[in-house]
């Protein structure tokens, strides 16, 4: 980028798809065989982020390669990428494309930039948000206060076939997370912990509504962090008649389970890591096994609303009997569908540290960096037991048909006991139709102005 430039030519792009299926599946991809859900991750909050904040750069969401080289032969000044650890050898790939292009700088940015190789693939690596930053190239900044909220539409559907069941509205709403999980990135990478406008906020929510969807995905990382912010955001999702999914600890979704339910609150995904209190504390968790069996006990109660539990395996205190009891634990709690990974070091964090001096990390193939390969040497299990392990695991608690019929069942009698003959309407018929309808929607961004005042 030539210097003291305020109108560079900045492309983003997320990792590049080797062929038409090779997209994340989060929920696909924790049970085996079929038919079951498939929820692909085929957009980037991320990059949709910094477009509706920095109007100016352009961006592209995992294109195939042959997308990726025509959209370089447009010309660039800058090429930046937002990618994860698993992503980087791919990425390295596309750097180098780009500078064949003769793309002037590359940059790096998300998770991922947090690797050491990274300063080596591109010239500027950017760790955190990235609105202030890249708003800078064009001699302007974006500070806390001034991020707007993004709309982001993920959808679910069946597998085999691509029938979408409903669509939902993606929202975050606040910035990193006051726990410090020695496996986790985001203390790192989120180091300022902030929460968006709520008139921001406002407008994504009606935004959503006047599309037709029924349904929000709070995926921030630690949902309840902020009491009085969050309070005013769930009486914001109450306003709009939204079904939402938020991600939290047990104990904090205890405190407010019934006000959240009353105003919502249909999908919670707990990180639950283990059932084994060792475990738990080995990696500074600060949550207890007990108030896990509290908080399946009690949610239990509320109709309809579905569980979901975040499971490690490979923990360094286990062995493979102590996972397969552990897994059997946890089965035996109630969770409706389980995620399952292989505990795996990231770097820059605490996890990496203790394994890299006490085992040693032998994988060097960035692609198994994906929390379903063992990439470390464990004192119990070896890299190919790990792999059945995973398949055991996963087995044990979602099998299939057990795991649709009790989750549907919870689905289905919560929204007739709610809605009754309503529901077969909303939620069987309406829901179908506007998922197809607003599936095949571009990338929209809106216009660069305030939100109106006094939204809530």
């Amino acid at each position: 980028m030539k210097p003291g430039s305020t109108k560079p030519k900045v492309l983003l792009s997320t990792v590049c798809r080797r062929f038409a299926g090779d997209v994340n599946d989060s929920l696909g991809s924790v049970t085996r065989g079929g038919p079951r859900f498939s929820m692909r991750r085929d957009s980037s909050p991320g990059l949709r982020f910094i477009k509706q904040n920095v109007p100016e750069v352009e961006i592209i969401e995992y294109p195939t390669w042959r997308e990726y080289v025509a959209k370089l032969k447009e010309g660039w000044d800058v090429v930046g990428f937002s990618f994860y650890q698993n992503e980087i050898d791919e990425i390295e790939k596309m750097a180098e494309g780009a500078r064949r292009q003769g793309v002037g700088e590359t940059w790096a940015g998300n998770y991922g930039a947090l690797d050491s190789r990274v300063p080596r693939i591109v010239d500027r690596v950017v760790i955190g948000p990235g609105e202030n930053e890249i708003a800078q190239a064009f001699g302007y900044g974006v500070g806390e206060a001034d991020v707007h909220v993004p709309p982001v539409i993920g959808c679910v559907r069946t597998i085999p076939g691509n029938l979408r069941h409903f669509s939902f509205g993606v929202l975050y709403t606040q910035r990193g997370c006051p726990y410090k999980c020695t496996f986790c990135q985001t203390p790192i990478f989120d180091k300022n912990r902030f929460h968006f406008n709520v008139e921001s906020i406002d407008r994504l929510l009606r935004y959503y509504r006047q599309l037709g969807l029924n349904y929000v995905f709070v995926i921030d990382e630690f949902f309840g962090a902020r009491p009085a912010f969050y309070d005013r955001l769930t009486q914001l999702l109450a306003r709009y008649k939204f079904r939402w999914y938020c991600q939290s600890r047990a104990a904090t979704v205890l405190r407010h389970l019934d006000d959240w339910y009353e105003r919502g609150l249909r999908f919670v995904h707990i990180g639950l890591e283990s059932m084994n209190q060792e475990a738990l504390d080995a990696v500074a968790k600060r949550q207890t096994v007990e108030e896990v069996s509290a908080f399946v006990r009690l949610s239990g109660e509320k109709s309809g609303l579905l569980r979901l539990a975040a499971y490690m395996i490979g923990f360094a205190n286990m062995t493979a009997d102590d996972t397969v009891r552990d897994a059997l634990v946890l089965k035996r709690a109630g969770f409706d569908i389980h995620t399952v990974n292989v505990v795996t070091p990231f770097p820059r964090t605490p996890l990496w540290d203790e394994i890299d001096a006490r085992y040693g990390i032998f994988e060097r193939t960035c692609r198994r960096f994906d929390g379903q390969h063992l990439v470390w040497r464990h004192p119990h299990i070896g890299r190919a037991q790990m792999e059945n392990l995973l398949k055991t695991v996963v087995g044990i608690l979602n099998r299939p048909t057990a795991t649709y019929y009790k989750s549907l069942y919870r689905f289905f009698r919560g929204g007739w006991r709610a809605r009754g003959p309503g529901f077969i309407w909303q939620g069987l018929v309406k829901d179908p139709l506007v998922s197809t309808r607003v599936g095949r929607r571009k990338a929209f961004f809106f216009p660069k102005t305030p939100p109106r005042e006094g939204a809530v």
